[in-house]
């Protein structure tokens, strides 16, 4: 495995918990980290690989918006943004310089996977519904982890269904 590889993800609020304000107060809400193991059993890759090199930027960059914090009662907020910009992410961070948003783990990857492909691809899921939602559009594969250690690719989002996901940037 690439440990050099970094991942952005999107875990807890301003206050250690689910749920706070609007936008990232700590800087830590949403971010860009090395990997690491919280039990993923299965990585959701695109099939494009410059899909997925366009996701892993995206998801870096916002990552790094200040704009977008974490918080599991307003978790959609980002992902209805984006779709309220048409998916275009220039649209976007526009929008972000003004507005502040939450997003959680699952919701965070939603938007990205949209806007990526420049439109709605899937609903604004859980990591529940997240490799169903892929499966069902026909742009990813499910691949195993022992092919992802082999493997990386830019846009690959290891995922523990019900549990957390996170993606390669």
């Amino acid at each position: 495995m690439n440990k050099n590889n970094l991942f952005a993800w999107a875990s807890i609020s301003e206050n250690g918990t689910v749920n706070g304000k609007k936008g990232d107060q700590t800087g830590a809400e949403v971010k860009v980290g090395k990997y690491y193991d919280f039990g993923q059993d299965r990585v959701i890759r695109f099939k494009n690989v410059d899909f997925g090199r366009k996701a892993g930027k995206i998801a870096k960059a916002l990552a790094k918006n200040k704009a977008i914090g974490y918080s599991q009662s307003d978790r959609a907020s980002l992902y209805n943004l984006a779709k309220k910009c048409g998916w275009n992410y220039d649209k976007l961070a526009d929008s972000l310089k003004s507005v502040k948003v939450n997003c959680d783990c699952s919701s965070f990857v939603s938007t990205i996977i949209n806007l990526s492909f420049g439109r709605q691809a899937v609903a604004c899921c859980t990591t529940s519904t997240l490799i169903n939602a892929c499966n069902m559009i026909g742009e990813f594969r499910v691949v195993s982890m022992r092919e992802f250690e082999t493997k990386q690719h830019k846009g690959d989002m290891p995922i523990k269904e019900g549990k957390h996901v996170i993606i390669n940037v």
